[in-house]
């Protein structure tokens, strides 16, 4: 009989051992996460624009109502456009064709890369401009076409254009030190915790282009 009571009240304390140390876990606070990083949208890095780059974001305009006197994606005039695009990667150029055509340098005769501004007589000196694209083609914010629009430089034979009649200079600001809008995600932030050396102190590490 005393046996038999001694195992009761043995089970007895192990089960309330048991349920105390549930309890006591269930008391300790929750180990600290990770650090839930939060991701910008957009990051800039510093890198080389080069003309193909210019043209790629010249042509995401294509379709924008022409204005004379517009400068953002809402309507755009010929310079205006130009200088949106360039300034878009952190290369600055001045707001008329006129100023415009001061810029860079001249490359050799018969010599278009894309990128290259092209600029056009209109009555006094230059009156239009437009970017090189390739494949003797021009991209612009066209007076006559109401849009940003792709026309044909120079053409051939009986179908010379009238850009290629009026074309009077050829400016090369390309390749340029700028920046470039990538995704967020390609930016990491350390989710460790930082040290008093840390030169990073859990800082954005951003990629950078050469």
């Amino acid at each position: 009989m005393i046996s038999l009571l001694a195992h009761r009240l043995f089970l007895t304390g192990a089960a309330l051992s048991f349920f105390a140390a549930g309890a006591a876990a269930q008391a300790q606070p929750a180990a600290a996460s990770p650090k839930r990083v939060q991701k910008q949208a957009q990051i800039q890095v510093r890198g080389i624009v080069d003309g193909v780059t210019i043209v790629a974001t010249a042509r995401r305009y294509l379709g924008v109502p022409y204005s004379l006197g517009g400068s953002t994606p809402r309507a755009f005039d010929c310079s205006g456009f130009v200088r949106y695009v360039f300034l878009k990667h952190g290369v600055p150029v001045p707001r008329t064709a006129h100023e415009q055509s001061a810029l860079g340098r001249r490359p050799a005769s018969g010599d278009l890369q894309p990128g290259d501004l092209l600029f056009f007589y209109g009555g006094e000196g230059a009156q239009h401009i437009a970017i090189y694209i390739g494949s003797d083609s021009i991209i612009h914010a066209s007076s006559g076409g109401k849009r940003v629009k792709i026309d044909r430089l120079a053409g051939s034979g009986m179908h010379r254009s009238w850009f290629g009649q009026r074309l009077i200079a050829v400016r090369r600001l390309l390749p340029a030190q700028g920046i470039f809008q990538l995704p967020g995600e390609l930016a990491w932030t350390s989710s460790f915790p930082a040290l008093e050396d840390d030169p990073f102190q859990g800082a954005t590490i951003i990629p950078s282009l050469y």
